[in-house]
C-alpha cells in the first residue's frame, strides 16, 4: 500500500506542476462543471483517502496520512451531494475568476504531494 501512496504523492506533485505551468490543461481533461466531473472529483478522493488511510501503519507519519485519508475520504463522500448548478458555479468560479487562488492550490498540490511520496517512503 505505501507504493501506491508513493505514487499518488508523485501524481499530485505532477498534477500541481502543470496547473502552476499551463492551468487551462487539466480543465480540458474532463467536462468538470458537469455531474460527471463532479463523479470523478468525488471517486478521486475517495481513492485517494482509501490509500493513505490503508497506508498509514507503514509510512513516517501515520497520523498525518490518516487524517490527510480521512479528510480526503469524508470529500469524497459528500461531493455527490452538491448540487450540479453549484458545483459548476464554484469550478467557474475557482479556475476562471481567481487564477492566482487556482494557481496558488498547485503550490498546495505539490507540497503536499512531496509529504506524501517522502511519507511513503519505506
Amino acid at each position: 500500500m505505501s507504493t501506491l501512496a508513493m505514487i499518488l504523492g508523485v501524481a499530485l506533485v505532477l498534477v500541481g506542476a502543470l496547473v502552476a505551468v499551463s492551468p487551462d490543461r487539466l480543465l480540458s481533461v474532463a467536462d468538470w462543471e458537469s455531474r460527471r466531473g463532479l463523479h470523478i472529483a468525488a471517486a478521486m478522493r475517495v481513492v485517494s483517502g482509501l490509500v493513505l488511510i490503508l497506508a498509514a501503519p507503514v509510512s513516517r507519519s501515520p497520523a498525518g496520512f490518516r487524517i490527510i485519508g480521512a479528510i480526503a475520504l469524508l470529500a469524497g463522500l459528500v461531493f455527490p451531494l452538491i448540487p450540479t448548478d453549484r458545483w459548476a458555479t464554484f469550478i467557474r468560479w475557482w479556475t476562471k475568476e481567481h487564477r492566482a487562488l487556482y494557481r496558488a492550490s498547485a503550490a498546495v498540490a505539490i507540497l503536499l504531494g512531496a509529504f506524501i511520496a517522502y511519507a511513503a517512503l519505506p
